[in-house]
Order: structure tokens, then C-alpha cells, then sequence
């Protein structure tokens, strides 16, 4: 471990990297060169994130590496499997007795992170942290954006289509909440239907590892609730698996999908009317805000605090 640690964070090899970064031309979000497109990279960035197929963490990645050049940095990206979080905990250990200039992390609403925040204050490193909900306690930077509001987005859509008449079965994520009504993407979601007598959430199934998470869910609470006529999806691999299962069972325009994020092939299913809307978060633009944050806090700026990036919807071409 210490071998493996000393060889990533080698003086040398960080020193090399910011040369090959600084020759590559990057430019920021914008288009715009750094202000010296000559200049080396001056501070060291690392991003810890889980290794997910979510499309919302290739988006936060893509934020963060375009914007990196424009605030005079390198990053070093490391991913760590979702089944253990004690990795994401090494590799902050490991950068902070490296002394990097700044740690980007992924934190879910679960994690207690202040103390982790406090340590990185300590040893001179900035401390962003990056989610889709803040923790509890107070952090001097999270950037995210809040299950609640994609809940309530989601809910909305199938509410105005559906009206008192939707009963609806939800795709949640993995939290580790046992009752569902604690989640904040099924609050959100309760919120955006209240008004509409008679609607109502009639079933509900958290999304699991593996590819076919949302095939197996989906599958799943249609066959246990028939009276289902509308799925709401957390992300966007269980968005395909649904829409696959309403394709496979020939129920595309009978119950209504609404999934989440963008990827190439749910715009397809979203073009061609298997799904009704997506949800998106901005992770892209989370990226971008995170990497400007550390820049600033680095040049001696305040920390942000707690700063929510908004949501948008994505309707089918096929008109929903």
C-alpha cells in the first residue's frame, strides 16, 4: 500500500504530468485558454470518486478536468469500488500526507465528513466535496444537487400527465435506508404529487448492483402492482433497464418512464417515446463550480459554504 502510494504521488511523476498537461492546450468549459497557455500547472488536484457506471459521475469528471487548466492545475483521479467506501478514506489519507494542494471527494448524505474536512484545514489542503445531497454537519464547501429537487421535478411530470390517476412505482438508489419514506428522492417526489387527490406512490424498489439493477426492479414492480401506470427512475442505468422491460413487455405508452441524466442511449429511448422526461442533474456543471471553488479557496478566497446546482427536465421527442 505504501509502495502503491509513493508511486502515485511520486514528486517526479507530478512534476512530469503537469508538463504534459500544460503542452496539451487545454482549454476551459468556455473554449478559453489558461491566461500563460505556456505555463505549467502549479497545484495538484485530487479527485476521489466511486467507480460507477452512473453516467452522473463521467459528467462530474469532465466538469472538473476541463475547468482544471483555467485555475493552473493537474488532476489526479482516483476511483475506488462502490462496495468500499474505506478506499475513498485511504486515498484522503494519502493525499493529505502528500500535501496536496486540493482534494475534491464525493460524499453521500450518509457520510460524516466534518472531521475529514477539519483534517484537510489542518494540513493546508483544500477540501471540496461533491454529491447529489450534503451530509450532516457543517462543511466549509459542498457542491451538489439535491435529491429532493429531483423528486420533486420527476413527480411533477408524471402528476401533470397523469393527474389523481397516477400511481406510481419508484426506482430509488442504493442509501442505506431501510423505509423508503426516509429517502429524500421519495419525499421529493410525495412533495410534487400532494395536490392531486387520489394519486398516489404504490410501490417502491431500491436499485442494486450490477447492470440489470433496473431490469430486475422494474420487472419486478410491475408484476407485483399491475395498477402501476408510471415509473420514476434515480439514474440512468435503471432508466435503460426499465425502458428495456417496457419495450420487452409491450407496455411503451401504457406506463409513463421518467428516468434520470443523459446519456447517448436513454436520448434514444427519450427520441424515440419509450421515455416520457428525464430528470438531469448538471454533474458537469457541479464539476466545473468544485474545480472553481478550490481555485478560489486556494487563491485566498472564502469557501462557498453549501452551493445547489439545479436540475432540469428532458421531454421525448416523441412528445412524452
Amino acid at each position: 500500500m505504501v509502495l502503491i502510494g509513493a508511486t502515485l504521488l511520486n514528486a517526479d511523476l507530478v512534476a512530469n504530468s503537469r508538463k504534459a498537461l500544460s503542452a496539451a492546450g487545454l482549454a476551459d468549459p468556455e473554449g478559453r485558454t489558461t491566461a500563460d497557455p505556456s505555463a505549467s500547472p502549479r497545484l495538484h488536484l485530487l479527485v476521489i470518486l466511486p467507480d460507477s457506471d452512473d453516467s452522473y459521475f463521467a459528467r462530474l469528471r469532465e466538469g472538473i478536468t476541463a475547468t482544471a487548466p483555467a485555475v493552473g492545475a493537474i488532476v489526479q483521479t482516483e476511483l475506488y469500488p462502490s462496495v468500499a467506501p474505506d478506499e475513498a478514506t485511504r486515498w484522503f489519507d494519502i493525499g493529505i500526507r502528500a500535501k496536496v494542494d486540493g482534494i475534491v471527494m464525493y460524499v453521500s448524505r450518509t457520510d460524516r465528513v466534518a472531521d475529514r474536512a477539519a483534517l484537510a484545514k489542518a494540513a493546508g489542503v483544500v477540501f471540496v466535496a461533491v454529491g447529489k445531497d450534503p451530509p450532516a454537519g457543517t462543511l466549509p464547501c459542498f457542491i451538489g444537487s439535491a435529491s429532493l429537487l429531483q423528486g420533486y421535478r420527476g413527480g411533477s411530470v408524471i402528476a401533470t400527465k397523469l393527474g389523481s390517476g397516477a400511481r406510481i412505482g419508484l426506482i430509488l438508489p442504493a442509501s442505506g435506508i431501510e423505509r423508503p419514506e426516509g429517502d429524500v428522492l421519495y419525499r421529493g417526489v410525495a412533495a410534487s404529487i400532494a395536490g392531486w387527490k387520489g394519486a398516489g406512490i404504490l410501490a417502491t424498489a431500491f436499485s442494486q448492483p450490477g447492470l440489470l439493477s433496473g431490469e430486475e426492479a422494474a420487472a419486478s414492480l410491475i408484476r407485483a402492482h399491475p395498477g402501476i401506470n408510471a415509473i420514476f427512475c434515480a439514474n440512468s442505468r435503471d432508466s435503460l433497464g426499465a425502458a428495456q422491460v417496457l419495450v420487452d413487455q409491450n407496455l411503451v405508452g401504457k406506463i409513463m418512464l421518467v428516468g434520470a441524466d443523459e446519456t447517448p442511449e436513454l436520448l434514444r429511448y427519450l427520441d424515440k417515446g419509450v421515455i416520457a422526461a428525464s430528470v438531469v442533474r448538471d454533474a458537469r456543471r457541479i464539476g466545473v463550480e468544485a474545480t472553481r471553488a478550490f481555485g478560489s479557496i486556494k487563491q485566498g478566497g472564502r469557501s462557498p459554504g453549501t452551493v445547489e446546482v439545479d436540475c432540469s427536465v428532458r421531454f421525448s421527442g416523441a412528445g412524452g
